[in-house]
């Protein structure tokens, strides 16, 4: 049975000794191969960014909607859904576009993890199909910029994507565990060089289709908070 994935790697890979054979660099190849595979996905991501900008729009709509029915979930669902209804918005739509991304993606991780691919090139004094680990760095310094052009890209994307302070607090590990992934002997240094070039370009159309992010907002204190609805309540109960 032929496997989807392993068709688009190998019509990927062609493409990437094509690119190389323009360039002469592996380095620049996949840097260009992963232009090339964000612009033909460009339509595809454009789609799912529009969505999670509509559905950024409604969260502060959502979050007086959870503290209203938070003990009523039936009511709560209902009350959602009129709110997405009201406003024309498909909370799932966003979601075909990314799955029909995946296969690309995949099948662009596989071709990068292929051995004897970059023919021996090296970056750093190291070669791009090796696994870098933390043992290098004394002696390639250079390459420390990996985990370190790894983490702030991964951070930024975060840092786009979510609004939430809760899931913020959540993620706020997950640049250091990539950028840890980078140097820990996991993946050859040319995916690494891929997933700093990819995200990076994911971070470029985020602003191109949403705009510049809103840091995610943060709640306030419980004390606060019925201070203020004391003095709203009050406020309504002053004769006009």
């Amino acid at each position: 049975m032929i496997n989807p994935i392993d068709v688009i790697a190998r019509v990927l890979g062609v493409a990437l000794l094509a690119l190389h054979g323009v360039t002469g660099s592996y380095v620049a190849a996949i840097v260009l191969l992963t232009i090339a595979v964000k612009l033909v996905l460009h339509p595809l991501t454009r789609k799912q960014l529009r969505s999670m900008k509509a559905m950024q729009a409604l969260a502060p709509q959502m979050e007086v909607l959870r503290r209203k029915y938070k003990d009523d979930a039936r009511q709560l669902n209902a009350e959602v859904m009129n709110l997405y209804r009201a406003n024309k918005v498909n909370p799932f739509s966003g979601c075909l576009p990314l799955i029909a991304q995946l296969p690309v993606l995949w099948a662009l991780f596989a071709l990068l993890r292929q051995e004897n691919l970059f023919g021996g090139e090296m970056l750093f004094g190291i070669s791009l199909e090796a696994r870098p680990t933390l043992e290098m760095i004394p002696t390639h310094p250079l390459l420390l910029l990996i985990p370190i052009l790894t983490g702030i890209t991964t951070f930024w994307q975060q840092r786009m994507s979510i609004t939430d302070p809760k899931q913020a607090q959540m993620f706020i590990i997950m640049p250091f565990f990539v950028a840890y992934t980078s140097i820990a002997g996991w993946f050859p240094l040319g995916l690494s060089i891929y997933w700093i070039i990819s995200t990076a370009l994911y971070i470029l159309e985020y602003y191109v289709v949403v705009g510049p992010p809103k840091p995610p907002g943060i709640a306030p204190p419980r004390a606060q908070r019925s201070a203020a609805k004391a003095k709203q309540r009050a406020e309504l109960r002053e004769p006009q």
